[in-house]
């Protein structure tokens, strides 16, 4: 626990803090005012706003195949992954490895 003095003076803005700054720079980023811009950097600005929104992607993307394959593997009921609940099923998962057995291995591509 660190132990500090106040001050004389009474007022916060006196404090100077150990990580820079002063009592109030920091404290609301309300408070902070923004700075004008020239027109050339409002026109930069704006326009790599527009090339980013013009580049988005909203549709799904794979990222891992190994992952894509497991799930297609998987069984389903009514689109959501289910438990296998057939016993001779699960009886020859068992005998022949474990519990995973029942599922194989994923297919590199």
């Amino acid at each position: 626990m660190e132990v500090g003095v106040v001050p004389d003076g009474g007022s916060v803005a006196d404090v100077s803090y150990p990580y820079g700054g002063s009592a109030t720079s920091g404290a609301d980023p309300g408070s902070q005012r923004a700075v004008p811009l020239t027109s050339a950097e409002r026109e930069a600005r704006v326009m790599r706003y527009r090339e980013k929104r013009k580049n988005r992607k909203f549709e799904k993307t794979i990222r891992y195949d190994s992952r894509k394959a497991y799930a297609e593997m998987r069984p389903r009921i009514k689109g959501r992954f289910a438990k296998r609940t057939d016993t001779s099923e699960s009886n020859d998962a068992v005998a022949h490895g474990g519990i995973f057995s029942g599922f194989g291995l994923v297919p590199t591509f």
